[in-house]
């Protein structure tokens, strides 16, 4: 499994890291900066493709907002960004398939997307911190940022910095999925499946948020569980909610939004998870 699976995650890192090499907070703001449903769009489509993880989407996202960009395009973005990005579509395509890693990313931007949508509906200060005060003069400061320069020897660094910090976190989904396959009775993942679907889907959701303490690392884990017969619904329920539902991405993104917001967040993410894993069986 390591050894079919470490090319697809090498190629993800030095893709990620080449991607970075762009000043994300001015591409953003010019995307997210148009009628609304086109910059929830925009902003679902670029926060998969952007190599970012929830650390540092949320201080983009915190400038954004202070640049009076409306909440709905930033937390599509935070929300697509914590779920997806190119790294991770590779190493999922690498790990458990291209059908997978195409249907996760679809079913990402449909999430982001709807998540953007409904907070049009709903007043600022009921999500965003009282903290948080706009600046006077607009996005005038991101207008006339400059692009970052590409060099060679911090690209090569940062990958290394990159593997050295996923590494660990793949190693363990790696020893996790062997001592399923040894220690684990397949009768018992059996009896998970024929529970029903609903049940097993929403189990595999559950499940996600401990199991996902990198987005990479749990890959070959899952691919254990769908050799041993995990539904496939189940398995994108797993990847759709861990991500996103750790408690390190979490306490990022309340620096910026209220608990309240943080938990119609993750509750709608949790339903969202199990009706798209429900379709995709």
């Amino acid at each position: 499994m390591f050894s079919g699976f470490f090319p697809y995650f090498l190629a993800g890192i030095f893709l990620g890291e080449l991607i970075k090499f762009a000043s994300w907070t001015k591409i953003i703001y010019k995307w997210v900066s148009k009628s609304p449903v086109k910059a929830v769009i925009s902003a679902s489509i670029i926060g998969i493709v952007s190599p970012l993880c929830t650390y540092g989407t949320i201080p983009i996202v915190i400038e954004l907002y202070k640049s009076k960009v409306r909440v709905a395009p930033l937390i599509a973005f935070c929300a697509a960004s914590s779920l997806m990005n190119p790294q991770l579509f590779v190493m999922t395509a690498g790990g458990v398939g291209l059908e997978i890693a195409v249907v996760r990313t679809l079913a990402v931007f449909v999430f982001s997307f709807a998540t953007g949508m409904l907070t049009l509906i709903i007043p600022d200060r009921f999500m965003i911190r009282k903290t948080i005060k706009v600046y006077e003069d607009g996005g005038e400061k991101i207008e006339n940022r400059e692009k970052k320069i590409f060099a060679v020897k911090p690209y090569l660094y940062n990958c290394f910095k990159s593997f050295l910090y996923v590494a660990p976190f793949l190693l363990v989904g790696i020893f996790l999925g062997a001592a399923v396959t040894v220690f684990v009775p397949q009768r018992f993942f059996y009896e998970a499946l024929y529970m029903g679907r609903i049940q097993s889907i929403l189990a595999g959701a559950i499940i996600g948020i401990p199991m996902n303490a990198c987005g990479g690392g749990a890959i070959p884990f899952v691919q254990t569980l769908l050799d041993l017969g995990l539904g496939k619904g189940t398995a994108l329920a797993f990847f759709l909610v861990g991500p996103a539902l750790r408690p390190a991405p979490l306490a990022a993104m309340s620096a910026l939004f209220t608990p309240l917001m943080l938990i119609g967040y993750a509750v709608f993410l949790i339903i969202s998870a199990v009706l798209m894993g429900f379709v995709y069986i």
